[in-house]
């Protein structure tokens, strides 16, 4: 060891707890920075692209913020791991690890802002930064016996400063109509026998044939047999795509086969609904998108830290 590391060992003992204290959060705090720069750095040496044109010919250019910059010898320009991305210019690196730990724990802003040093401006803009990362391109193709239902939200304008409509308690008012309509965001859940989930936002109002088509068809294999309710636009759906189509019926003394039931999706359902409307009181229609993938990955049983989170985003 170093000389100057025995003078720092032998001074610990006659600090106070204070002073010990800063000394353990401010080693954390580096130990939690260069995790961070690890992990992007990582990334861009397995893509190595250009993040502009997709050239492969980079050479490095300096660094920057603790990152490597680099030049590209296509189109000339200067970028790091971080460019075009929801992450671009954040700073305080060091606390984006502690931040991916309270993501994990469901807390709420306020809660954030107590454990961590920063103010709830930059607490909202880092959940809607790092939930964006949560998105992927939805390659997953659900297959066999597919379970697909809808669930709804009320439309919410929360924390715009100016509404198109009278106010309401948020997370717990009902519609103000009754039935479906267009004050409800639909959110379609399908999931296969896998465990493979996936999560849509439909539109205003019950799902149609149109989307159906358009959005979900890329996701299901043909050969699958999709279990849903009655609803004429699953029928539509089956019928046009020769998709095998089993209807879920409220009747408990039906001999249909008991592997087809919607009981998987329904309690995703409840799960995403409870989670949204007890922890978060409601979340604006703008963002449920990023909600929805949010619980998305605290389903998901093989992220269990911080660190695995934040390489789910940045892949």
């Amino acid at each position: 060891m170093r000389p100057i590391i025995n003078e720092i060992i032998n001074i610990i003992p006659t600090m106070s707890h204070e002073e010990r204290t800063a000394i353990i959060e401010n080693l954390k705090s580096l130990d939690s920075y260069n995790k961070i720069i690890d992990i992007i750095e990582n990334h861009i040496e397995s893509s190595h692209k250009c993040p502009y044109c997709g050239s492969s010919h980079l050479h490095k250019h300096g660094k920057s913020a603790g990152l490597e910059r680099y030049m590209c010898q296509s189109c000339k320009r200067t970028f790091n791991a971080l460019t075009n991305t929801p992450l671009t210019g954040m700073r305080k690196k060091d606390l984006w690890l502690p931040y991916m730990q309270a993501m994990l724990d469901s807390k709420v802003l306020r809660k954030i802002k107590e454990t961590i040093n920063i103010n709830l401006k930059t607490a909202f803009s880092w959940r809607h930064k790092f939930s964006q990362l949560l998105y992927k391109d939805r390659p997953v193709v659900l297959s066999g016996i597919v379970e697909a239902d809808e669930t709804y939200f009320r439309t919410s304008c929360k924390g715009n400063k100016i509404l198109d409509k009278p106010p309401h308690k948020r997370g717990i008012h009902k519609a103000a109509k009754r039935g479906l309509s267009k004050d409800q965001v639909c959110v379609l859940v399908a999931t296969d026998r896998g465990n493979h989930f996936l999560e849509f936002i439909t539109g205003l109002g019950a799902v149609n044939g149109n989307w159906l088509d358009k959005y979900f068809l890329n996701h299901i294999s043909i050969d699958s047999i999709l279990v849903t309710d009655g609803h004429k636009s699953y029928v539509h759906f089956c019928n046009e795509n020769h998709i095998t189509h089993k209807v879920v019926k409220n009747h408990r003394n039906s001999t249909e086969n008991n592997s087809y039931h919607i009981q998987n999706v329904n309690s995703y359902h409840s799960r995403i609904k409870s989670w949204i409307i007890s922890v978060f009181h409601g979340v604006a229609t703008k963002y449920l998108n990023h909600y929805l993938w949010w619980k998305h990955i605290l389903e998901d049983k093989a992220i269990k830290d911080s660190t695995t989170l934040f390489q789910t985003m940045i892949m």
